[in-house]
């Protein structure tokens, strides 16, 4: 039987992960209206999801001096290296709760900060796939909902993974085999293939874990590459009101540029070749990736929820 990360595992029989793009495509023919209806109020045409998106995103305000960024939307604020990414924009995500007795993926209202990359992500050029390109986007989380009576009851999940998040701040000692457990947040119908550079951080606001990894539904997934390289943060913010989650796109020149160049790279039952992977991101400096790593660490450092 094959090994399996647990916290893969663990997240796997969630849902099937299926990243794709999809053209929408419209098409109509035109038909002449009858008469005893021209004069006829007509029905409005209900909002189209990508009128729906484009309703909860939009651009946060950002200042650029001396080469670096500061973006501030509301009570959160962060500041990055300005030719690091292209541009930033906000998503409102929609609350949502399942009333079902084990409900899944339910949560409360949050925003996202999407940062555009200047990556190329060559397996996507050949449409659908089975696999998890890196993203770069920081997202706030808040841990009360005034709208629902029992915070833990309506948001198991969330209130799960924030009480194991807790365990793992408060004993250093056993926090590196605590975050192998860990769901980050907002959940993502995948586990963590490995867990390099794993170290402590603290942000401005609060507290948290910093890591590399990949994400993944397989037992045999694709060796650390560049398509699919993340860097992780998971925090909590000091007065306990928010869940901060970062997960920022990085690349390394000497990995594979993506899925389907790590071909050569031989599998074995035992995940020796992923074990080896993560071994090398470890002893690889931190100025030698894109962005540089110690770049990423000062702007989730500089995360500011008020």
């Amino acid at each position: 039987m094959m090994e399996r990360n647990p916290v893969a595992h663990n997240l796997m029989s969630i849902k099937p992960l299926f990243i794709t793009f999809l053209m929408l495509l419209s098409s109509g023919c035109h038909r002449s209206t009858p008469a005893a209806l021209k004069d006829a109020p007509q029905a409005q045409p209900s909002p189209s999801p990508d009128d729906k998106a484009k309703k909860n995103e939009y651009v946060p305000s950002i200042k650029v001096l001396d080469g670096y960024a500061t973006v501030k939307d509301a009570n959160v604020s962060f500041v990055y290296k300005a030719d690091d990414y292209m541009h930033v924009v906000v998503t409102k995500e929609d609350k949502f709760v399942d009333s079902e007795p084990t409900p899944t993926g339910n949560s409360p209202a949050y925003r996202c900060f999407h940062l555009e990359d200047k990556r190329p992500l060559p397996a996507l050029e050949k449409g659908a796939r089975y696999f998890y390109p890196a993203q770069s986007e920081i997202c706030v989380i808040p841990l009360t909902d005034a709208t629902e009576q029992d915070f833990a009851k309506s948001y198991p999940e969330i209130t799960e993974a924030v009480n194991l998040f807790r365990q793992v701040l408060s004993n250093h000692s056993t926090a590196s085999t605590k975050i192998k457990r860990l769901r980050d947040l907002p959940l993502n119908n995948a586990g963590r293939a490995f867990d390099s550079k794993f170290q402590l951080r603290d942000f401005h606001s609060g507290s948290g874990v910093l890591l590399l990894t990949q994400y993944t539904q397989e037992a045999d997934s694709a060796p650390p590459n560049n398509e699919e390289l993340t860097c992780l943060f998971q925090g909590l913010t000091n007065d306990g009101k928010y869940y901060v989650s970062a997960r920022m796109a990085i690349t390394h020149p000497s990995l594979p540029r993506g899925i389907d160049f790590t071909e050569h790279i031989k599998r074995d039952r035992k995940r020796m070749y992923m074990k080896e992977g993560e071994r090398r991101l470890n002893t690889l400096p931190d100025d030698s990736f894109q962005p540089k790593l110690s770049e990423l660490k000062k702007l989730l450092s500089s995360i500011t929820v008020e």
